[in-house]
């Protein structure tokens, strides 16, 4: 292997919490853990009225993390972004350009031109949605430059083969495309092996508080299941409703929202429930980054039919876990509580994830592929 010079270009970076912070973060590590490679990163700080940082690790490793003053249709707004990323491009010359979509930000790349390859990262179509129509009037201006970016790639990564297929962005460049699952380092969730000392049967679920989870479908269910406790880890925009909701309908001795956690804590959950469930409605959740978490810790899954969406990919009905219809109390219901009255099965759908986990989510398993992409694109 010849060494590389790379550049990934994200929305957020840990200690900023999501999915694809989780696994940008992993990716890098083991890059430069593990492969002949110098690797800078340059997202925004996660903060609003932050300023521009830079943290180096040694001379293989930086994060150079953009100042924010404001937000536009879930995206941050950085003054100072297109000027670090033409500084970077101009005293880091990178050898890839690694970007992750979406992100608004990472337009800057179409202005600046740079004689790098580039490799886009399709996590997610911005979906226009009538929850909200400051997104669908965005997404109609977004979506012309987004397919000038999409003609400049050299190769685009596609998360799931659902997803592509699905995928009306993706449609004119799909052979352009691979598909490479995202992928998780599980040393990262380090557990102390902690029981809650709950006797209760354990639902986890974990997310950001917003509308496409259809948390509110989960903590329905609860009032049809007996001897269950359900735990919803995450914060956001809708987390005051989601609590007041719990209260409506009485459910506060059986339904917990402690917000944002550590990530040793998160840990501990993982390792001590007995069904992981992610509720989502919409194909705004992509992949679930959080079910190869729940997956490495031999977790039996419950996921909703996601036209589309890589969830239903990642978690094999009947095999990993069991498939039921989004916005349905009832049928998540029953999936909990088929969960709680088959320990057996449970067990045995537990240990076919983390098979298929070893298999084809772990990060090192993720990083070989998408180098062998960067070797074929330089």
């Amino acid at each position: 292997m010849k060494e590389l010079k790379i550049l990934h270009i994200g929305k957020y970076y840990p200690p900023a919490e999501g999915g694809i912070e989780h696994f940008l973060y992993d990716l890098v590590m083991w890059q430069v853990k593990h492969f002949p490679a110098r690797v800078g990163v340059l997202v925004h700080d996660h903060k609003k009225g932050s300023r521009d940082t830079l943290t180096r690790s040694g001379n293989d490793h930086f994060v150079y993390r953009a100042g924010v003053v404001g937000s536009l249709a879930y995206a941050p707004v950085s003054p100072s972004f297109p000027v670090a990323l033409a500084r970077i491009l101009k005293s880091y010359r990178p050898e890839v350009l690694h970007v992750h979509m979406p992100n608004l930000s990472a337009l800057w790349v179409l202005a600046l031109r740079p004689q790098v390859p580039l490799v886009l990262h399709w996590h997610s179509d911005v979906v226009p949605t009538p929850y909200d129509r400051t997104l669908r009037k965005f997404y109609t201006f977004y979506r012309i430059f987004e397919k000038r970016l999409l003609k400049k790639a050299a190769l685009i990564i596609a998360t799931s083969p659902p997803y592509l297929e699905t995928s009306p962005a993706l449609r004119k460049f799909r052979n352009r495309c691979r598909v490479i699952p995202l992928g998780i380092n599980p040393a990262r969730l380090d557990a102390t092996h902690g029981k809650t000392g709950r006797e209760q049967f354990f639902v986890l679920s974990v997310g950001r508080f917003t509308y496409y989870k259809g948390f509110q479908y989960l903590i329905e269910a609860m009032q049809y299941v007996n001897g269950a406790f359900l735990t919803i880890v995450g914060d956001g925009v809708l987390r005051k409703e989601h609590k007041k909701y719990v209260e409506k309908l009485g459910l506060v001795d059986r339904v917990s929202l402690p917000g944002r956690i550590s990530n040793r804590e998160l840990a501990n959950m993982l390792y001590s429930c007995d069904v992981f469930c992610l509720p989502s409605i919409e194909r705004t959740e992509a992949f679930g980054l959080v079910l190869l978490e729940a997956m490495s810790f031999s977790k039996p899954l419950i996921t909703t039919i996601i036209e589309g969406s890589g969830v239903t990919w990642v978690n094999q009905n009947n095999v990993t876990g069991v498939h039921v219809p989004p916005r349905d109390a009832i049928a998540l219901a029953g999936a909990i509580q088929f969960f709680r009255e088959n320990p057996d099965l449970a067990k045995s759908y537990g240990e076919n994830g983390k098979r298929r986990f070893n298999s084809m989510f772990h990060i090192s398993r993720v990083a070989c592929e998408i180098w062998k992409l960067y070797e074929e694109v330089c």
